[in-house]
């Protein structure tokens, strides 16, 4: 529901105008801040525990405001955990169930829409090429300040991103110069506690020397600058602020080192801070079960709007949330990439039911680790669970959106075997359905050995990191992101003839994904094919319309296939 930024302007004019009319300037509504917390745990931050100083200027917001201790985020994903916050809707609903594979549809109504109509000046600033404006979360936006993406479509490039505080600086910039006499919604994201962790040296020394958290302690430094210029801008008092993490990390916990595949509690359960204006409700610890799919109701609930319609979320405030039943999860990032069974689960509050291939149910208040799979010894919860699953299943979903991301975009997102190699047409099995597929959390140490022969070539050490790669896919030839990467190393070294090999045995549903035909029309050219290099590479330029590589690589081979 994209509407253009001169019509929201205008609109904002007349109703703001109006209400001066009517009310004064006593009267002017709220605006509003969001603050996301990329792959930031909650036992990091002082206020969920964490002994060491390091997060000082969030726990002063959870010290003013509510705290909820029994968040979840609904994906271990950054762009399908950004995009429910924002239009209230679980990723089974709005879609995009991976990073990098399409973008949230233009139908979408967004946070940002449902402010701008009602005359907001929106701001998002992000730090990482994830959250790009190809995605989709621009919508709504006045301004989408988001990092450039680096002309590198090698497969090795890493995920470009910027520190908190430099997203910090640039929306400060924007606050002193906005239009004063309207409200604002503000969206800042800060990606520094994703890996490869690299804190300045005073944030590792509060650390103790501990580098994940020496990142968020960074990041919480950066909040507190964007605290200090709220104050001194706008004023706390007519400002609802919320904080939320998209997911956690998994620093090893089950044997997942970064985040993406499991759905345990190191990566699902997060922060979530809620400050209202002149720090009512301070100090409360809420412990119904809360989702990021009630960050946007939140929002427009503080300030008095309407909510979204036929959303998942509920507002944070509505005493309706401790009757809810429960929370939504998913990860389909297994299943589309790395040939496993998909995640589907439903937190009640007190138990954690899991769906895959090998189910899970774990009784969270005494075995929060997770060590005791109950499954089989608990019918009726497991039953229940399930009828959940099946009913938010039953209700609409959002077509995915046409996919309008560059290859570079995508590349530069799949650096670190994050985002989807697997091609965007793919079916995705229903979240109660029995794929037969292995269970990620039975293959986990795939992902680790994938991740060792990626760190071997970026090293230089290109033999071994070969040859781990073509082990790892002969142990399981449905590794689509092994054998991406694997021909694009052999493509590299000029290896076309065992390049192409690799690239014709990745399973179908990943083969039509633009950067695989591309691929493959580079080693058939470089193979003396002309004819055949040229097929793939119009099937590329069909997945990706108007791209100006593949158009240029059409070209060129229809020049010589005609000469």
């Amino acid at each position: 529901m994209r509407a253009t930024r001169c019509a929201r302007a205008l609109q904002g004019a007349l109703l703001f105008s109006s209400l001066a009319a009517c009310g004064g300037a006593d009267q002017a509504p709220l605006s509003a801040v969001l603050i996301t917390l990329d792959t930031t745990n909650r036992d990091a931050l002082g206020c969920y525990g964490q002994a060491l100083p390091l997060t000082p200027h969030l726990d002063r917001i959870a010290a003013e405001g509510l705290v909820f201790e029994q968040a979840r985020s609904v994906a271990p994903l950054t762009l399908p955990a950004h995009i429910s916050m924002l239009t209230g809707l679980v990723p089974l609903r709005h879609s995009v169930r991976d990073n990098a594979l399409l973008p949230v549809a233009g139908s979408a109504e967004t946070l940002a829409e449902r402010l701008a109509r009602a005359g907001y000046q929106t701001a998002a600033f992000l730090s990482a090429v994830v959250l790009a404006a190809p995605y989709g979360l621009d919508q709504g936006f006045d301004v989408y300040d988001a990092p450039q993406v680096r002309q590198n479509r090698g497969p090795t490039a890493h995920i470009l991103e910027r520190p908190a505080a430099e997203s910090v600086r640039a929306a400060i910039d924007w606050l002193r110069g906005r239009d004063r006499a309207r409200p604002f919604f503000l969206w800042v994201h800060g990606y520094d506690p994703h890996g490869p962790y690299d804190p300045p040296a005073e944030f590792l020394a509060r650390a103790g020397g501990d580098p994940y958290l020496g990142e968020v302690a960074a990041l919480d430094h950066a909040v507190g600058e964007l605290l200090a210029a709220l104050q001194a801008e706008h004023g706390l008092e007519r400002l609802v602020l919320v904080v939320a993490a998209d997911h956690g990390e998994g620093l090893g916990d089950h044997g997942e080192r970064t985040h993406a595949v499991l759905c345990y509690e190191r990566m699902m359960r997060i922060p979530l801070l809620v400050r209202l204006p002149d720090g009512a409700r301070a100090g409360e610890r809420v412990t119904a079960p809360a989702s990021l799919v009630d960050v946007a109701p939140t929002v427009l609930d503080a300030l008095g709007l309407a909510p979204l319609p036929g959303i998942d979320g509920l507002s944070l405030l509505d005493p309706a949330l401790a009757e809810r039943g429960g929370t939504y999860f998913e990860s389909y990032h297994g299943f589309l990439n790395y040939g496993w069974s998909p995640l589907a689960g439903w937190f009640d509050g007190t138990t954690k039911f899991l769906h895959g291939t090998d189910p899970e149910l774990y009784d969270l208040t005494r075995d929060p680790a997770e060590s005791v799979n109950l499954h089989g010894q608990r019918d009726e919860a497991v039953a229940a669970a399930r009828a959940r699953i099946e009913a938010l299943a039953a209700l609409p979903r959002l077509e995915a959106g046409a996919s309008s991301v560059d290859e570079d975009l995508a590349a530069s997102v799949q650096a670190l075997g994050y985002a989807g190699a697997a091609g965007a047409d793919s079916d995705y099995p229903e979240p109660l359905e029995d794929t037969g597929l292995p269970a990620p959390r039975a293959r986990i140490v795939e992902l680790e050995l994938f991740y060792r022969a990626v760190l071997r070539y970026n090293n230089g050490k290109v033999a071994e990191a070969i040859a781990e790669l073509e082990a790892l896919v002969a142990q399981n030839p449905r590794n689509a992101e092994a054998l991406n990467v694997l021909a694009a190393y052999l493509y590299e070294q000029k290896e076309y003839t065992r390049a192409l090999e690799v690239l014709r045995s990745i399973p179908a549903g990943a083969q039509d994904r633009t950067s695989v035909q591309d691929l493959l029309g580079h080693c058939q050219e470089h193979l003396g094919e002309p004819a055949k290099a040229l097929e793939h590479f119009e099937r590329a330029l069909a997945l990706k319309p108007g791209d100006p590589h593949q158009t240029k690589d059409v070209e060129r081979l229809r020049a010589k296939v005609g000469n």
